[in-house]
């Protein structure tokens, strides 16, 4: 809330672009230099999840079957949406997945992680960003209840998807 906000830990030259932006949402409803801030350590702006379930480009190869009838469950739908609610926030730290054989746990897992994943390499210096040594290495971790799952499920169903996708292949 506004309200929070404490300028007086602000430079000048913050507060000035603080109060910049605050005037142009109070003019126009949006504000073009916020936009600005909040991409500038993207190399490309992400797409938001529903983009990147539906479009061809994303993942849309993996998720459309013959007769192009999309096949993510709309409760799971729903549910990354309520996970990654816009193209750059991420509203959970911690997911676990738990239900019957065949509700798709593994497939909404694997779409979270390639989500993640995509917005990720989207990013100009990843490590920076995340406030990593440049030494540091970044990893997906993909846990199941053994190795097994890990690997047969988890792991093909994500191989599968990212040659699917003409973004992940290109990248």
């Amino acid at each position: 809330m506004l309200k929070d906000i404490d300028l007086s830990t602000l430079s000048e030259e913050e507060k000035n672009v603080v109060l910049q932006i605050l005037k142009e949402y109070g003019e126009k409803g949006y504000s073009s230099m916020y936009e600005d801030l909040k991409y500038s350590e993207y190399s490309e702006v992400p797409v938001d999840i529903h983009t990147f379930l539906h479009n061809k480009n994303y993942l849309g190869n993996a998720l459309y079957d013959q007769n192009d009838r999309f096949t993510v469950f709309p409760y799971w739908e729903r549910c990354l949406e309520d996970i990654f609610p816009d193209n750059t926030t991420t509203k959970y730290n911690t997911i676990i997945f738990t239900g019957a054989i065949g509700l798709g746990k593994s497939t909404i897992a694997v779409i979270c992680l390639l989500y993640l994943l995509y917005r990720l390499l989207c990013l100009k210096d990843p490590k920076l960003h995340y406030g990593l040594q440049p030494i540091d290495k970044l990893t997906i971790s993909l846990m199941n209840i053994t190795l097994e799952n890990a690997k047969g499920v988890a792991l093909d169903k994500m191989n599968q998807m990212i040659l699917s996708s003409s973004w992940f292949m290109s990248h």
